[in-house]
């Protein structure tokens, strides 16, 4: 009967796994369909626009990718330890309020002066919409995600970034301008968080959210305030990394600089988004659901493998390659998007490595740890831009020092969070004794986030 009990166990946990490679991989697929329709129609648009049109564009959306996650305080993480349908309700409703109040706020910042500063003056007032829209993202992803809706969730993912090309091509049509890219962009993200919606909202979600109780909110707010303390912070020193390049050379530099660096990073990362995002899930869940260390730590070296080897080597060679077929691809006025995407691709090889173990940090509540890593990492990388630029150097010295500080941060970070994973791991062979001794409950942190 032993043996027979531990087999049917072996067996559901073979076939749960199963079922995760599974999603995940579909996810994986209309992601990648999605992306990948966006970088083919890439020439084609540097053509419609010009790299000061494509600056201003980088701009707002490294602005809206750094503070759109955020601005629901990350309590749309806190769906993901939710226990029932009902109890996620209250906690979506919170982040929806925390979204439009923080969003309200960006409304009078954004409509200063600021947007001049940051050569956006005409769209500056589009920011706060941004925001809106990128912090439902988030939102309704964790919703979906929450509610075994990833086929709904995988089809948003593949329909949000084709329209938004679809929709920059076509406006292009109207007259070539920033805020025909950052309208686009706008409409698909309204059309991915009202799909998601549309297909998972219930009646009865609708009627608690409308009769949720003011003391609820208050409590459930209060049950997860490290969401916004700990986990909001992490979250906006990781994005400001990834959106560092555009931001800094559009400050340093001019727009038009920011424009040729954002095109070279659409390339250069689009293999994260598309394939060591989908790993770190696949690692996060064989985590959750597997108690045999040795296991994880085969699986871990696995995927370091398999990133080193599908991921950070091919962007070395496409980078090395770049500047060799960027100006026949793309166009004389983007030639130079060659020889940054060649000092990029060291960037995004660095960030590719760790990726898929940033989220053994939630599940082992190190929060702490990565937050440091981010922090560490963001000083270094813009430390060094502004210290280049200051020195006389030239836009692309800057990128590649950019780039060198931001890899070498980024494999810290991989190396600090390998060694806490082992750490953490080892104790984990007696697991009532070690949350005993941190003097808390077993983690609620879910296997998959976006």
């Amino acid at each position: 009967m032993v043996a027979k009990h531990l087999s049917s166990n072996g067996f559901k946990l073979r076939f749960q796994r199963g079922s995760i490679f599974r999603k995940t991989a579909n996810l994986s697929v209309m992601t990648a369909a999605g992306q990948f329709t966006f970088v083919l129609f890439l020439p084609l648009l540097s053509h419609l626009y010009t790299p000061a049109d494509f600056g201003v564009f980088t701009v707002y959306l490294s602005l809206v990718n750094i503070l759109g996650p955020v601005v629901s305080l990350k309590f749309d993480s806190a769906l993901y330890g939710a226990a029932s349908r009902e109890e996620a309700r209250p906690l979506l409703l919170l982040a929806l309020i925390s979204n439009a109040l923080v969003s309200l706020i960006a409304v009078g910042f954004f409509a200063s002066p600021v947007s001049v500063a940051l050569a956006m003056p005409s769209t500056g007032l589009l920011v706060p919409i941004g925001l809106v829209l990128t912090g439902l993202w988030s939102t309704t992803s964790a919703w979906a995600i929450r509610n075994d809706a990833l086929s709904t969730l995988a089809t948003a993912r593949f329909v949000q970034p084709v329209l938004m090309t679809i929709l920059q091509v076509v406006g292009s049509l109207a007259g070539s301008s920033s805020t025909i890219l950052i309208v686009a962009h706008i409409i698909s993200h309204s059309v991915y968080s009202g799909l998601i919606f549309w297909k998972t909202l219930h009646k009865a979600d609708l009627k608690q959210a409308i009769w949720n109780d003011a003391a609820l909110l208050r409590g459930k707010a209060w049950d997860n305030r490290l969401f916004p303390l700990l986990v909001t912070p992490a979250n906006v020193a990781s994005q400001l990394v990834a959106n560092a390049p555009p931001i800094l050379m559009g400050l340093l530099y001019g727009a038009e600089i920011a424009g040729l660096c954002g095109m070279a990073l659409r390339f250069v990362f689009a293999p994260i988004a598309i394939i060591s995002l989908p790993l770190g899930h696949v690692f996060t869940s064989l985590i959750c659901n597997s108690s045999d260390p040795a296991e994880v730590r085969r699986l871990g070296r696995k995927i370091l493998a398999t990133s080193f080897l599908i991921v950070c080597a091919p962007l070395l060679v496409f980078g090395a390659l770049a500047p060799l077929f960027a100006g026949p691809l793309l166009g004389d006025k983007w030639a130079a998007t060659g020889q940054i995407a060649s000092a990029l691709a060291v960037f995004a090889a660095g960030i590719a490595l760790v990726t898929p173990f940033n989220e053994t940090t939630s599940i082992f509540h190190f929060q702490k740890l990565r937050f440091i890593v981010e922090a560490i990492t963001s000083v270094l990388v813009f430390a060094t831009a502004f210290v280049s630029a200051f020195a006389g150097a030239s836009a692309l010295t800057t990128i590649w020092l950019l780039s060198a500080a931001g890899a070498f941060g980024s494999i810290y970070g991989m190396l600090r969070i390998w060694s806490m994973l082992q750490t953490a791991l080892a104790r984990r062979r007696s697991p009532e004794s070690a949350l005993e001794a941190a003097g808390r409950e077993p983690s609620r942190t879910p296997a998959y986030t976006p």
